[in-house]
């Protein structure tokens, strides 16, 4: 009876975590699009990846950039609107670089219906990546990517499976998916110990036995290229420390600041973060 219950105990929590992973993948999230400043020029784009899915865009470009970045956002749990990123668009434009949004498969308009933390939304910046490079007015531009939390882990991702990319900001990403699983698993109360072996083997159900292999934190060892990384001293999306340990397996050139905000540092110090970023820019690109 005893071994009865502890089975019955296992396949609960088994199945709840399972429940609660599956659930945050397999949706698709509509996002609103936004009041554009009358000075932003844009040209949408669908752009195709290597396996098969439309995907929606909006290439924002300047005469004569001094380089392109692709903007690569993060998880979104509600309707939103695209204005966060938006807003990078708008700041890059006045400094004289071009940029291209991407609405990540399951977002927007773009096709899908599961997320996968930056397993296979690498494709989306590949295909952006490379729709950039063929543009003539790009010819001999540096193209490299700004992402913002699970943005920044796909664009780290991006340049370690293909190695395109000559320069990465990524903003308050995770360093491996042990390390965001165990802080989710914190933030609601339950014992890491206990839920963690669950949630990994809901992992590997839902993303496949190999999704570990793209940790960032494997990833980043592989790049060499200028990186920028930043996290957040009050954030509660994903382990502040995480960023540092990007920071610190990374090789150089790679730059670190820690903001004190919430994750989401270009919302609450939105100056602070511009010079930031375009003190790294002007250095690097």
């Amino acid at each position: 009876m005893l071994i009865a219950i502890i089975v019955f105990i296992i396949l609960c929590i088994l199945l709840y975590t399972w429940y609660e992973f599956h659930s945050k993948l397999k949706l698709h999230i509509d996002l609103k699009n936004p009041k554009l400043s009358k000075d932003l020029k844009l040209i949408k784009k669908y752009l195709k990846t290597s396996d098969g899915l439309k995907i929606s865009s909006w290439f924002m470009p300047v005469k004569n950039p001094k380089a392109v970045l692709i903007l690569v956002d993060g998880y979104k749990e509600t309707n939103e609107d695209k204005i966060r990123m938006f807003g990078h668009a708008e700041y890059l434009r006045k400094a004289g670089y071009s940029t291209l949004l991407l609405d990540l498969r399951s977002f927007g308009e773009s096709e899908g219906d599961k997320i996968t933390f930056g397993i296979n939304e690498w494709k989306e910046v590949e295909a952006a990546y490379d729709y950039m490079k063929a543009l003539t007015e790009n010819k001999n531009k540096k193209i490299g990517f700004l992402g913002i939390s699970m943005g920044g882990v796909i664009s780290i991702i991006t340049k370690g499976v293909t190695g395109k990319g000559d320069f990465i900001i990524a903003s308050t990403p995770y360093a491996n998916f042990d390390s965001l699983f165990n802080f989710r698993i914190r933030k609601r109360g339950l014992p890491s110990f206990l839920f963690l072996p669950f949630l990994k083997l809901a992992a590997i159900l839902e993303l496949g036995f190999d999704y570990e292999q793209y940790s960032p934190l494997n990833m980043i060892k592989k790049i060499h290229v200028p990186i920028l990384i930043t996290s957040a001293k009050k954030d509660l999306k994903v382990n502040s420390t995480d960023a540092k340990t990007l920071y610190d397996a990374a090789n150089k050139p790679t730059e670190y600041w820690k903001a004190d905000t919430s994750h989401r540092i270009f919302k609450d110090n939105p100056e602070e973060f511009k010079k930031t970023v375009l003190s790294f820019l002007e250095k690097y690109v």
